[in-house]
């Protein structure tokens, strides 16, 4: 089970289990914004007041982070920063082929 407004343990495995190629704009624009809100919420939300699933699955996130880190050379703001502009591309790329739908215009989804 996981905190009032977070991601839990079982909607990440849930994402990761569906391969990205079939996935459409919408639920991958939910994801990256999901993500990056989670990502958000995981650093603000004091450790005391994680409960025990929500501490380990942040404690997973973190860990992944730090190894990325580590191999990229990328500091872990660099990091914050990439998962924020990531998740603003697919939530924007998710508006616009909403829009052009609804409004008429190109038939083609947004390219990444």
């Amino acid at each position: 089970m996981s905190d009032a407004g977070r991601k839990g343990f079982t909607e990440k495995a849930k994402e990761s289990i569906k391969p990205d190629s079939q996935k459409g704009y919408l639920e991958k624009g939910k994801e990256y914004a999901t993500d990056a809100a989670d990502k958000v919420g995981s650093a603000m939300q004091p450790e005391k007041d994680k409960g025990v699933a929500q501490g380990v699955s942040d404690a997973a996130g973190e860990g992944k982070d730090k190894a990325k880190a580590e191999t990229t050379g990328e500091s872990m703001g660099e990091q914050a920063k990439e998962y924020l502009d990531s998740a603003k591309k697919g939530l924007n790329d998710a508006v616009e082929y909403v829009s052009n739908k609804v409004y008429g215009g190109s038939e083609e989804p947004p390219k990444k």
